[in-house]
This record gives structure tokens, sequence and C-alpha cells, in this order.
């Protein structure tokens, strides 16, 4: 009996062993699996939030030992959110974020981990002017995935061509004698809704001011080392001033909102029609005849010290890293980027009419109008002033615009008063 109850203590203890081995031998093997945590706003059932979605869960499905889990939060609570936990130290390891003033924050708290050991990546795919939007100090913090661009003219080939003009004009002057020709006809020039007075300062003074002042004058001026009474900006808003007296816009400008104004030239009511990205779906969706519409970049002025090749815009959401990562988090999240931002996933946006930062070669199936506007993006992008300015400077713009176009301000004042709201007084 006494053998007995040995062997069975000694058999019990061995299974114990076995037991204890398979135990921490499953714990090592889950440890293998390096998680990661994604935060985004990819809730509403859009192809840019699919195309993303289905890049991430092909990720997990090729690389076994690295997870990406994905924890989406409602966009109108995903920045407030964010910043939360930011100040609390609490951030996930990845997490989608917006350039300029918006990442800023981020950067200032040392919440971002920086990306340079990896940006050669995108070298030869992505222009350098588009990259820098998430660049501070020298320090890449994310990949844009997308591009809201603010600034293309729309315009309708007939009536171009019925004005004697078989290419869209290159210069501002060519643009102002199109101007004149299209009234002569009885066409109105330029299709503007400008209701809720943003327009004005986001679809043309973002791209015209930049002609005329350069890229770097905006930050100039807000931090103290220009002025907005720079002759230059004020000059950019005389143009305002010049098309109104010049009749291109119509009487009831200040009454439609951008939709209307849109689906005016949509209707073939005005030659032309100036917006953003945002009105590609909408014209390719509704235009009878989309081979008629062309897309054309703003025109150059003469004496501008900006690029006329660069256009209003912003880079659109990137990916940031948390600067607490491991060292073997780091590796995983830089592997999952190289993947993310690949050909593969702009090639989905592009079939989705979304502008993306890479210069792609595209089929017969994508439409002429947007292959253009996608074109124009990769000469670099101008700041977008509401993107830019302060909200108090914003709202001053868009209404100072607004009382430029009725005659009740004249350019000067509109940038003395910026230029005092920006000193505080």
């Amino acid at each position: 009996m006494r053998k007995l109850a040995i062997m069975i203590f000694s058999t019990a203890f061995l299974l114990g062993l076995v037991a204890c081995g398979g135990s921490n031998n499953e714990e090592t093997s889950g440890s293998d699996v390096i998680e990661l945590t994604l935060w985004n706003d990819w809730t509403e059932d859009r192809p840019e939030n699919n195309a993303y979605k289905s890049m991430v869960e092909k990720f997990n499905e090729e690389n076994e030992d690295i997870e990406v889990i994905i924890e989406a939060i409602p966009h109108d609570q995903y920045e407030t959110k964010l910043r939360t936990q930011a100040a609390g130290k609490q951030l996930p390891d990845m997490f989608r974020v917006w350039p300029g003033a918006r990442i800023q924050p981020l950067v200032e708290g040392d919440a971002l981990l920086p990306l340079n050991d990896i940006i050669d990546n995108w070298k030869d795919t992505i222009p350098e002017g588009i990259m820098k939007d998430y660049a501070v100090d020298g320090n890449q913090y994310a990949i844009p995935g997308n591009i809201s661009e603010t600034s293309l003219i729309f315009y309708n080939k007939e009536m171009i061509a019925q004005a004697g003009f078989d290419t869209f004009p290159e210069s501002y002057k060519d643009l102002k004698g199109l101007i004149q020709a299209l009234n002569e006809k009885d066409i109105t020039p330029i299709s503007l809704g400008n209701k809720a007075i943003w327009p004005l300062q986001s679809v043309y003074i973002s791209t015209i001011a930049d002609r005329f002042t350069g890229s770097d004058f905006l930050p100039q001026a807000l931090n103290g080392e220009g002025t907005f009474e720079n002759e230059q900006f004020v000059q950019s808003l005389s143009i305002i001033q010049e098309l109104t007296e010049i009749k291109a816009f119509n009487e009831d400008m200040n009454t439609l909102d951008e939709a209307q104004a849109r689906n005016n030239f949509i209707s073939g009511n005005a030659a032309m029609h100036f917006a953003g990205s945002w009105a590609i779906g909408p014209i390719l969706e509704s235009a009878e005849n989309i081979e008629n519409i062309g897309v054309a970049p703003f025109p150059s002025f003469e004496g501008g010290e900006g690029d006329p090749a660069k256009i209003a815009g912003v880079a659109g959401g990137g990916i940031a890293l948390n600067s607490d990562l491991s060292e073997e988090e780091r590796e995983a999240a830089f592997k999952f980027l190289k993947f993310f931002y690949s050909e593969e996933m702009y090639q989905q946006l592009l079939e989705a009419n979304i502008i993306v930062p890479a210069d792609l070669e595209m089929g017969d199936e994508i439409p002429q109008v947007f292959q253009e506007a996608n074109k124009l993006a990769q000469g670099g992008l101008a700041p977008v002033y509401d993107a830019t300015l302060t909200p108090e400077l914003t709202d001053l713009i868009n209404n100072g615009l607004q009382s430029i176009t009725l005659g009740e301000m004249t350019p000067e004042e509109l940038a003395k008063e910026m230029q005092a709201e920006n000193e505080g007084k």
C-alpha cells in the first residue's frame, strides 16, 4: 500500500508538472502575438472607411504574430476623447490624427512617436510637399491617407468654347477675358453660393492668397513675423472685389448655399463653379454629360510670389503612434504602417473617387475629371485658411469677404482688422 501511495503521488506530481508546463507554453505562445490597439472614427459605412478596415483585416490575416485591434469611435466624440486620454497619458498604441493645429498639442505633449526611420518607404510615392503636412520641427508623425482639396475650378467645356476659349485660361488676365466674353453672351460666368460665408475664404482666398504671398506668409503673419497688412495679401483680397465688379458671380451669390450653387452649375445655368474635391462625387453622379465637365487649377497671378503649381488643401486623417511603445511594438507598428499606406489602399480610394496623395496610374474606368483633380494635388498643398487661422480670424475673414462683395468694406480695412485681432487689440 505504501508503494502504491508513492506511485500515485509521483504520477500526480508529474501530471501536475506537465499541466503547468502546458499552461506556460500556452502563455508563451500567446505572448508571441503582438497586439496593437487602433483608435479611429471609421464608424460610418463609407467607401473610404471600408477601404481602411479591409486593409486592417488583410494585415491581420497575413501576419500571425501581430494583431491590430480596431476601436471605432464616432467622429463627434473622437477628438474630445483623444485629447482627454492624451492629457492623462492613456492613449492606445495607434490612433487617427489630423494635421496642423490639430496634431500640434499631441506633439508638444510628447505623445507621438516620430516616423523618421521609415519615411523613405514613401519617398517615390508621396510628394514631399504633401508629407510635410504631418511634419513638425523636422519629425514626421503620420502618413497622409487622402487629400481634401478646397480650390478646384469645374467648368462647362461647351460654354467655354462658345466664349472663344479652346482651353481653360492659365492666367488671371485671360480668366477675366473669359468672364467678359461669357457676360456678353448672357451666360453666368461663375456659380457662387456664399450664404454660409466660408466658400470665398476656403475655396477662393486659400489659393489666391497663396499665389500672391507664398505658403510661408500665413504662419509668419500668425506668429508675428509678418503682417496681414502685407501688400500681397491685400492684393489677393482685391481679387474678390474685382471679380464682383466685373460681374463674375450670380447676383444672388450671398443667398444661395454651396450645394445650390453647385446644382446650378450642373444644370447648365453657369459656365464655372469653384469648389473643393467634395464636389466631385455629386458632379459625377448628377451631370448628364460628364465628358463636358472639365477641372482646372486657379490661374497664375502676375507679380505673385507663390508657387502656381500648388493647390489649397489639407492631408486627410493619418495614423500616429504612441511614444510609449516598446521596441517590439514599435517595429510591429512600423510594419503595419508600411502595409496600410500602400499602393493597394490608395488604389481602393481612387476607385471610390477619393483624392489620394500618391500619383498612381489610372485606368479608363476612372472618370477624367477625377483623374485631373487627383493630378493637381501632386504639385503640393497650400494652406487652407480656415484650417490654419484661429476661430476669431476665420470669422473676421469670412464676414469681411462677404462685406467686400457687398461694397461695405475694402480689402485694406479687412486686412487691418485681421492684423488688429491677431495682435490682440
